[in-house]
């Protein structure tokens, strides 16, 4: 494709909306994103162009994850700018290297999209996907196109642990002590409120319950703190809801824990969000996903350590709870009542379990 051809986009500013995918083709989309968004190779490196990147990873082991989304099932087109379908893409990816403490290497897309998408909406999401890798350095390497009936993005992200080990889901101890960083629940409220339409000019708690929704922040800094300090024994993003995940984090080893409503970090803004838009602030918080905090088993006797690496996390680090040898969640109410088994909320499932018939 030349620089000259006629309804082409090219160059480093945004593509005119009027040109379509089936204007420019597969080869042309890949090139444009090629030559505006693809991480520089370094080095002994092959970027886009070849059958498969080829990346260097230093001396250590690679972490890899993969991860879909959907239109209709992530995310609206409704209420979500293209750049922050990009963004938030990306950002959940990472979100998986932050929670084995590995540091961002590169990424690679794998794009589904109908003919009749405007270049302008594919090359925002690549945009939004290069402003959230900005932070951590993560560089886009490579991926796939083709045509769809709906916008799919997988991404595939490649990280690397070095001078150490990954730190997995598995590996709580009873009376390990249960830390979460930064608010979920937020991402719950901020997709309540967007499902009303979303407000042109957002502030307080709007403002923060869109951003938490539409732009998350992955904690790759915290994760790589973390997994550093030797004072986490298991660690899972939340992306399902904290229930849901810390379900995760237990159930290997068939264990269980005692949460404390009143050491949840739920600030004043939350609770007025959840009361404006009906939503129990315990449900939101316990049950609300995508959220990419970070929740951590950690061993009691390394509590200082982890405290002193925790005071250069960003977003900071709350105790919750405690990890017990009885299988089960249970949860301790501000008013001194306990909740616990079906009476918890839920956190997302996928594909749900469906009750079966009784004959």
């Amino acid at each position: 494709m030349k620089r000259g051809d006629t309804g082409k986009p090219h160059g480093t500013g945004p593509a005119p909306r009027s040109v379509l995918l089936r204007d420019v083709g597969e080869s042309g989309l890949i090139e444009l994103l090629r030559r505006k968004h693809a991480g520089g190779a370094r080095r002994g490196e092959l970027p886009i162009g070849d059958d498969a990147a080829v990346v260097r990873v230093p001396g250590g082991r690679a972490v890899l994850s993969t991860d879909l989304l959907i239109e209709g099932t992530h995310f609206s087109l409704a209420y979500f700018r293209p750049e922050e379908v990009g963004g938030r893409a990306l950002s959940a990816n990472l979100s998986d290297l932050a929670a084995m403490g590995a540091e961002p290497v590169c990424y690679l897309v794998a794009l589904a999209a109908p003919p009749g998408i405007s270049v302008a909406t594919v090359d925002a999401i690549f945009r939004g996907m290069a402003d959230a890798a900005g932070p951590s350095g993560i560089r886009l390497m490579g991926g796939d196109t083709c045509r769809g009936e709906r916008l799919i993005l997988c991404l595939t992200v490649v990280g690397a642990v070095r001078g150490g080990r990954p730190v997995s889901r598995a590996g709580a101890r009873p009376g390990d002590l249960l830390y979460v960083t930064g608010s979920p629940g937020w991402s719950r409220l901020g997709l309540a409120l967007l499902r009303g339409g979303r407000p042109s000019r957002p502030s307080g708690w709007r403002r923060e319950a869109m951003r938490a929704h539409l732009a998350p922040t992955a904690r790759w800094r915290e994760g790589r703190a973390a997994a550093r300090s030797g004072a986490v024994a298991a660690m899972i993003d939340v992306s399902d809801g904290i229930l849901a995940d810390l379900s995760h984090l237990l159930e290997r080893d068939g264990l269980g824990a005692v949460l404390a409503e009143e050491s949840f970090p739920v600030s004043r803004s939350f609770r007025a969000a959840s009361a404006a838009l009906g939503v129990d602030p315990l449900d939101a918080f316990l049950g609300g996903g995508e959220d990419y905090e970070l929740l951590m088993a950690v061993h009691p006797a390394r509590r200082a350590i982890f405290l002193r690496a925790a005071r250069a996390f960003p977003s900071g680090a709350t105790r919750i709870g405690a990890v017990t040898k009885t299988p089960g969640v249970r949860v301790l109410r501000a008013d001194g009542s306990w909740i616990e088994g079906a009476a918890l909320p839920s956190g997302f499932d996928h594909f749900p379990p469906t009750k079966r018939r009784t004959r």
